[in-house]
C-alpha cells in the first residue's frame, strides 16, 4: 500500500464514499464498503475516521465546499457590489449542472436525516456548514461592496441558503434552465435589495431592478 499523509488518506476515503453514496445512496455508506471501494483494508479506514458518523460529517463538508466553489469563485470579479451579485448568481447556475450528482446527494443527506435518527445529527451539521458558507460568503460581499445588510445576516444566511437548495430542486425536477438562471439573478436582486451603503443610502432605489436572463 502506498504511503500517504492522514489528510490525504482522508480525502481518499471521501471519495470513495461519495462514490458509493451517488451509486446507492447515502444509507448505503458503510465503513466495510468504503474500504472495498478504495481498495483499502478495515483498519486503514477505522484509523482515519473514528466511525461511520465522522465519515458522514466529513462527506457533509465536501458536499457544501463542492457546492460553493463557483460563487466563492465570483468573488474574484472586478466590479461594484451589483456585479459582484449577479456574479455569483451566474456561478450557482454554471456550477449546477457538472456538479448536479453532488446536488442530488446533498438532497439525499438531508432526507436521510429526516428518516434516521442515527443521520439526523450529520444531517444537521451538513445544514450548518451550508448556513456558515453562505454567511462566509455575504460577508465578504459587505466587505468587499462596503455595505451593510438591513437583515440579520444569520437569518439571511439561512433565506439564501433555502432560496438557492429550492432553485436547484425545482431545476433538478423540471430541467427548466431559463426558470433557474431567473431565479438565481432574482436571488441576487433580493439580497442587493437588503443592502444599504455607509451614508444609509440603499444599494438599489426606486423600483425593481431588472433581472438578467442569462
Amino acid at each position: 500500500m502506498n504511503r500517504m499523509s492522514v489528510e490525504d488518506r482522508r480525502a481518499q476515503l471521501v471519495d470513495a464514499a461519495m462514490t458509493v453514496a451517488v451509486r446507492e445512496g447515502v444509507e448505503a455508506v458503510t465503513i466495510r464498503g468504503v474500504a472495498a471501494e478504495a481498495g483499502v483494508s478495515l483498519g486503514v479506514v477505522h484509523y482515519c475516521f473514528e466511525d461511520k458518523d465522522e465519515l458522514l460529517q466529513a462527506m457533509g463538508n465536501s458536499l457544501a465546499l463542492v457546492a460553493s466553489e463557483p460563487v466563492r469563485a465570483a468573488l474574484d470579479t472586478e466590479g461594484d457590489v451589483v456585479e459582484l451579485a449577479h456574479a455569483a448568481a451566474h456561478g450557482l447556475w454554471t456550477g449546477l449542472t457538472p456538479r448536479r450528482h453532488m446536488r442530488l446527494l446533498t438532497f439525499e443527506f438531508a432526507t436521510a436525516g429526516v428518516r434516521s435518527r442515527a443521520l439526523r445529527s450529520v444531517a444537521h451539521t451538513h445544514l450548518e456548514q451550508t448556513w456558515t458558507m453562505t454567511r462566509g460568503f455575504l460577508e465578504e460581499v459587505a466587505r468587499r461592496g462596503e455595505v451593510t445588510y438591513t437583515t440579520d445576516i444569520e437569518f439571511l444566511s439561512r433565506i439564501v441558503a433555502g432560496y438557492i437548495d429550492g432553485i436547484e430542486i425545482a431545476w433538478l425536477v423540471e430541467q427548466d434552465d431559463a426558470t433557474a438562471i431567473r431565479s438565481f439573478h432574482a436571488l441576487a436582486e433580493y439580497v442587493l435589495s437588503v443592502m444599504v451603503r455607509a451614508d444609509g443610502s440603499p444599494v438599489r432605489e426606486g423600483g425593481p431592478a431588472r433581472v438578467p436572463l442569462e
